[in-house]
């Protein structure tokens, strides 16, 4: 790829993004045979000037304001997807719920507009780095001190949604952005088009594949089509993600939509102290509960979950105190800690970290002992939770598959 003045029509290599002649903004030049009628236009305040990925949904272009130069992302939906009006709300909902939050851990939304072809826009801070997503795959399972960080700055983004009464619904490592910093990862929450109000003022987005949010991290409230999804649909969503973190895997992965909905609704997954050796039992015990099949039972705030995976690890503090600190710091913190034991069966939650901790456990352990009672080991992939049965939850899944299959027979 290049760039070229559209003044003097001199051609510079694509990551020149200024003429060295005149000053004015260069514009990709795209390969013989292909266009686009949006490169080297004008929407809203900024300048289209190079195309920098494709989606489903829409194109992304790298933009520049006409005066200032300030550098943004500029999504534009795609011809066929602006003639869908649901789309379009979900596209637009997404833009209003991000300027709304105004919150350091969401994607900032600077504009939001038509296009001359009857299109729709968003105009976005320019991001740069790479999505959880990338991440996990190119290396597996995360180091802890980066897991803590990164799990912290979702719970402070997502508790400030909660407070509005916004629920994200549609929690995904693809919708976690890492930006760069000499700190270390810095989170950006993307794509609130899947958001819930839950006093809904709006248009509800009821098209089936537009709400549901992403199989494998749907809560098994989402699998079974309730309405009723609150803010512990996220913090479901959010220990899915975790447990990919700590893990390199997803917690339940199956080979379609339908095998992934029992899944969901009657399995758990594996402990990650049984899939990755070395990791503290004490993970096991976060994951359960967070991902427990009764909302009731699951942490109360993202903001817990991340506190309780953080003493998992050993340490003290609250979710933002670790938001806010540099990676190295809290590898330094990790170093000293020690982390409590696994807590006894049919225990509700961790005892604190630390040598106090510890001692608590063993004099329970040793109490329930002197009763007569039995500590028994938990065995990987069970759980004390209540689990749906098996029949309604195939019932469930095969209304789910028939309304997929009828869906896209009448659209």
């Amino acid at each position: 790829m290049s760039r070229q003045c559209p003044t003097c029509a001199t051609v510079f290599d694509d990551d020149v993004a200024f003429c060295g002649n005149d000053g004015h903004l260069t514009i990709q030049v795209l390969p013989p045979g292909e266009s686009d009628l949006h490169l080297g236009t004008t929407l809203g305040d900024y300048v289209v000037v190079a195309q920098v990925a494709d989606g489903a949904m829409g194109r992304v272009y790298e933009g520049r304001h006409a005066k200032t130069k300030q550098r943004v992302a500029i999504k534009v939906l795609h011809p066929d997807v602006a003639r869908d009006g649901v789309a379009v709300e979900r596209f637009k909902r997404e833009a209003d719920t991000a300027r709304e939050l105004a919150h350091p851990h969401v994607v900032k939304v600077l504009d939001f507009g038509r296009t001359e072809d009857g299109s729709h826009f968003m105009t976005m801070e320019y991001l740069q780095g790479e999505e959880l997503s990338g991440r996990i795959r190119r290396e597996g399972a995360l180091p802890p001190a980066r897991i803590v960080r990164i799990l912290a700055q979702l719970a402070s983004a997502l508790d400030h949604a909660h407070s509005f009464g916004v629920i994200h619904r549609d929690l995904k490592p693809d919708n976690v952005f890492l930006v760069q910093s000499e700190d270390g990862d810095v989170v950006r929450i993307l794509d609130f088009g899947s958001v819930k109000l839950q006093v809904e003022t709006g248009n509800k987005l009821t098209a089936f594949g537009t709400t549901l949010g992403s199989p494998y991290y749907m809560s098994p409230e989402q699998a079974m089509g309730k309405l009723d999804v609150d803010s512990r649909t996220d913090i479901f969503a959010c220990t899915a993600i975790l447990y990919e973190m700590l893990t390199g895997k997803i917690a339940f992965e199956a080979g379609n939509v339908a095998q992934i909905l029992m899944k969901i609704m009657n399995e758990e997954p594996i402990g990650p102290s049984f899939v990755v050796p070395g990791l503290p039992g004490s993970l096991d015990d976060v994951i359960d509960k967070g991902l427990r099949k009764d909302k009731s039972r699951r942490y109360g705030s993202v903001g817990q979950l991340a506190e309780g995976a953080a003493r998992a690890f050993g340490l003290s503090g609250t979710a933002s105190e670790w938001a806010g600190r540099p990676q190295a710091q809290i590898e330094a913190a990790l170093a000293q800690a020690v982390p409590p034991p696994p807590k006894p069966f049919g225990a509700e939650s961790l005892p604190p970290p630390g040598p106090a901790g510890a001692a608590k456990a063993s004099s329970a352990g040793a109490a329930s002992m002197a009763d007569g009672r039995e500590t028994l080991p938990m065995v990987p992939g069970t759980s004390s939770g209540s689990r749906t049965g098996l029949l309604v939850g195939g019932a469930v899944v095969a209304v789910l598959v028939l309304a997929v299959v009828a869906f896209l027979v009448l659209r």
